[in-house]
């Protein structure tokens, strides 16, 4: 059995007949009364029913368990499974075995199909449901009931926003003559048909039969009910009185205009109870604004009169540490710092703060910002942005603008530093090991600073490089996502390309691009809230086409910026980003785009996706939709030693060397992928090495890319599940959207590189595969690559990453 991608596809050469498909009931039991066996290889699933109908002919499935398909099939009893999370090439082999195996023992064919064919006999719907039922039963038993139940109030699902608009509502049966005539200004009119299924809820001149979703509750805001008589209007009556405490008023009038002088007095009346309302509303509000005022003005006279009559206290040290006298420090790494502290004291009374730099050095752009925030209510209390200027080695004061008031709850800091490359920054650890949850690890040291306190109202300050918008804000929760409002979508402007908004039901739209081979498309949304987070990321899912011809990339730019072209966007503007040019991988469904934001982030930026598909011909079509976007707080406190980059000082570890003469030893090598950027600024070789020894050490299999990135050979190592385990301590501190990866350039390993493997094996490992690498390339490449220069080039990257291990003592 195939599906319609491979019916609709040029005929692939397997050797046999693809028939025509069968779509009739009759045709498909003939086809499963004739096969033995039914192999579904699916990536997705819900409840197939293919495995249904094939076990209900005795069929023997063979299916991955994707869905819910391992809940409708038993492995080895009346069906097969096989696992959907490895390579293709696995699940095939899989399959192929079972088959094997089957065709060799025809008794245990017969045995599946037929508990296959017993299972689906006993999958009746009363055996099925009963025990559910049951379950109600007990739950909810039912009453004897004497009279007739109340009739239902339903309405078309579209028409709901309409229900809920504000307006006043009238109601009306359509035996009411010239009902339509009460549709006045300021009134919203709805008229009721009764039949078997219900009372049907419909707007005047539009269809009552699309009425039916059942109303949980009655509408609210019911002017009153118009009808003939109070018998007529008796099953609404019924209804309502069923769900609802009060009924609306009722008019008894035949047609509308003998509704209309009852209608005016309801309304006057209505009218009157708002006004009364609005004007209670209004002196309430005029009292509390009386209210304030007065309590603003005594809080001002109080706070002026003891400032004038007593001098400003001195502050008052109330913690003390002093930094490592072994140089301990958490360091930034990659060019960002991220730590997380809880202090050992309350928010209250807090006026300053000092933190130690052991070390500073730091190009213009880098940026320091310090939180300090209430652990339990996550409120932030004091925010700081110390510019590149600000930062030097010694003591570095916090002030805050005045002491903190009453707060019992504990204080907590967030530090984020952002920094270009090759600047250097740490912060001193504190002599003593800290007491658990106080560190800025488990078990380790807690920074080195200074608290002091004042009484509450007796300090005010102009404190420098404080953030005046993040005061009382909450932090959003660290390492969760947090969904950016809805709203993003209806405001989003498309410059160029064909998108569209597309919605189901009362979801709110979604934005659908199409492009074709070698077309682009742009998104732009103006004003997306950002304050509080450190990452945003977009999530593109592609809804047809080949996933692997999608190429994506996520700019940041001023809000309110004019982009109506690619040609606009620029890396000139203050905060501007961009995540550089992403792509799906092959098997993958869509794409993640995550873009770091910078610590001076203001309140909202305009967030712009660029789409293209790199496809060459027209027919190569793609539609990506915009799934979502999210936001994730990266800085974290440290209750019980969360895992954040701590530097202590080490002995010097160095990479292994051979004595001149012997090399590592290896069984295999193998090229799994060549791939190519069409403009070539990307380019790899995927190897895979099997049987490889060095020293005392041996691997049955590892993996690696050799990449260029511009004009820079890198090796790429990747931690996933198809990928072989190959470091005991993974020593990679990035990650994207297919998992944590490390990139090992000739810069690291003349930089000390070695000294971020724990493990010995770890150091022989890499040590082996630099050794072997130009002869490991070599036999790969020539695989793949026919044009002599071609190869030339990627032997000369190579060797450009041997040269940098040490030489060979004689």
């Amino acid at each position: 059995m195939v599906g319609r991608p491979v019916l609709d596809a040029p005929p692939p050469d397997l050797g046999v007949a693809i028939e025509p498909p069968a779509l009739a009931p009759a045709a498909l039991d003939a086809l499963y009364a004739w096969a033995d066996a039914v192999l579904l290889p699916s990536r997705f699933e819900g409840v197939p029913l293919t495995v249904l109908e094939a076990q209900r002919m005795g069929c023997a499935v063979i299916a991955t368990d994707v869905g819910a398909v391992a809940e409708i099939l038993e492995d080895g009893v009346d069906g097969f499974l096989v696992r959907h999370d490895q390579p293709e090439s696995a699940i095939i082999a899989a399959m192929v075995a079972i088959l094997a195996r089957l065709a060799a023992r025809p008794e245990e064919l017969a045995a599946i199909g037929a508990r296959a064919a017993a299972r689906l006999r006993q999958a009746g719907w009363d055996a099925t449901m009963r025990e559910f039922l049951d379950h109600l039963d007990r739950l909810l038993p039912l009453e004897p009931c004497s009279e007739s139940p109340p009739m239902t109030l339903l309405i078309d699902p579209a028409a709901l926003r309409h229900l809920h608009s504000g307006q006043p509502l009238l109601l009306a049966l359509e035996r009411v003559a010239e009902a339509e005539a009460l549709a006045l200004p300021g009134l919203s009119l709805w008229l009721l048909r009764e039949d078997a299924a219900g009372l049907r809820l419909h707007r005047p001149g539009t269809d009552p039969v699309l009425a039916v979703l059942p109303l949980p509750a009655p509408p609210a805001g019911v002017l009153a009910l118009v009808a003939p008589s109070r018998e007529a209007a008796a099953p609404l009556l019924h209804a309502w009185a069923a769900i609802a405490p009060e009924a609306p008023p009722l008019i008894e009038a035949a047609s509308a205009a003998a509704a209309l002088p009852e209608l005016a007095r309801l309304a006057v009346a209505g009218l009157a109870r708002a006004q009364a309302q609005a004007g209670e509303v209004q002196q309430a509000l005029v009292l509390a604004r009386q209210e304030g005022e007065e309590a603003r003005i005594a809080m001002l006279a109080l706070t002026q009169s003891a400032n004038q009559a007593l001098p400003p206290p001195p502050p008052s040290l109330a913690l003390a540490t002093e930094p490592s006298s072994a140089g301990h420090a958490a360091a930034a790494e990659g060019g960002r710092l991220i730590l997380g502290q809880v202090l050992p004291v309350a928010l209250e009374g807090l006026a300053s703060l000092a933190l130690h730099l052991r070390a500073a050095s730091v190009s213009p752009a880098a940026r320091l910002r310090l939180r300090l925030y209430a652990g339990e209510s996550r409120r932030i209390f004091g925010s700081w942005t110390l510019p590149a200027e600000a930062l030097s080695p010694g003591w570095i004061g916090f002030d805050l603008p005045r002491p903190i008031g009453p707060v019992r709850e504990t204080a907590c800091l967030d530090l984020q530093a952002e920094l270009a490359e090759g600047d250097r920054l740490s912060l001193s650890l504190e002599e003593a090991e800290a007491p658990p949850g106080q560190g800025v690890a488990e078990g380790a040291r807690a920074l080195a600073l200074r608290l002091w306190t004042v009484p509450f109202g007796r300090r005010f300050l102009l404190p420098a490089h404080w953030n005046w918008e993040d005061l009382d804000l909450p932090l959003a929760p660290e390492g969760v996502p947090v969904h950016l409002p809805a709203q993003l979508w209806d405001s989003a402007v498309l410059p160029s390309g064909r998108v569209e908004r597309v919605a189901l039901g009362a979801e709110a739209p979604r934005l659908l691009a199409s492009l074709s081979g070698g077309e682009r498309c742009l998104v732009l949304l103006p004003a997306v809230p950002v304050r509080g987070l450190d990452l945003l990321q977009a999530e593109l899912a592609v809804r047809l086409g080949d996933a692997a011809l999608l190429e994506a990339a996520l700019w940041l730019q001023p809000a309110g910026a004019a982009v109506a072209a690619e040609a606009d966007l620029s890396l000139l503007a203050p905060g501007s980003r961009w995540s550089g040019w992403r792509r799906a991988g092959p098997a993958e469904g869509g794409l993640r785009l995550p873009l770091a934001l910078p610590p001076e982030v203001p309140d909202s930026v305009a967030v712009v996706l660029v789409l293209r598909d790199c496809g060459t011909a027209p027919e190569e079509l793609l539609r990506v939709e915009w799934a979502d976007l999210s936001g994730l707080r990266l800085a974290a406190p440290i209750p019980a030693g969360a895992p954040v980059a701590v530097r202590t000082r080490q002995p010097t570890r160095a990479m292994p060397r051979l004595p001149r003469g012997q090399a590592p030893q290896v069984g295999a090598v193998r090229l799994q992928e060549h791939y190519e950027t069409p403009d070539r600024g990307y380019r790899h070789l995927d190897i895979g090495v099997e049987g490889l020894r060095a020293g005392e050490f041996a691997w049955p299999r590892l993996r690696f890319k050799l990449a260029l990135h511009g004009e820079e050979p890198v090796l790429e190592f990747r931690a996933r599940p198809d990928w072989p385990a190959m470091f005991e301590s993974w020593p990679g501190r990035a990650a994207d959207e297919y998992g944590p990866y490390l990139l090992l350039a000739a810069r690291d390993l003349e930089g000390g590189f070695a000294a971020r493997l724990r493990s010995e094996r770890d150091r022989w490992m890499v040590f082996a595969l630099l050794r072997l690498l130009p002869t490991a390339v070599a036999t790969a490449a020539r695989e793949a690559i026919s044009e002599p220069e071609d190869y030339e080039s990627w032997l000369d990257l190579a060797r450009r990453l041997h040269a940098a291990l040490p030489q060979e003592e004689g």
